[in-house]
């Protein structure tokens, strides 16, 4: 497995609220997609054959 490396960000309270704004419509838009609840339910399937 490779090591990762630590970064240490500050990311204020406000630009985290910026982006979040900006990025959930879209991310609501897709998953609410045929396409986006197709690659959701394969994204959801890996997950649980690879915890296995």
């Amino acid at each position: 497995m490779k090591k990762s490396s630590k970064i240490d960000l500050e990311i204020s309270k406000e630009q985290i609220q910026s982006l979040a704004r900006v990025l959930l419509p879209c991310l609501q838009e897709y998953l609410s997609s045929e396409q986006g609840q197709k690659d959701f339910a394969e994204w959801t399937q890996k997950e649980k054959t690879d915890r296995t």
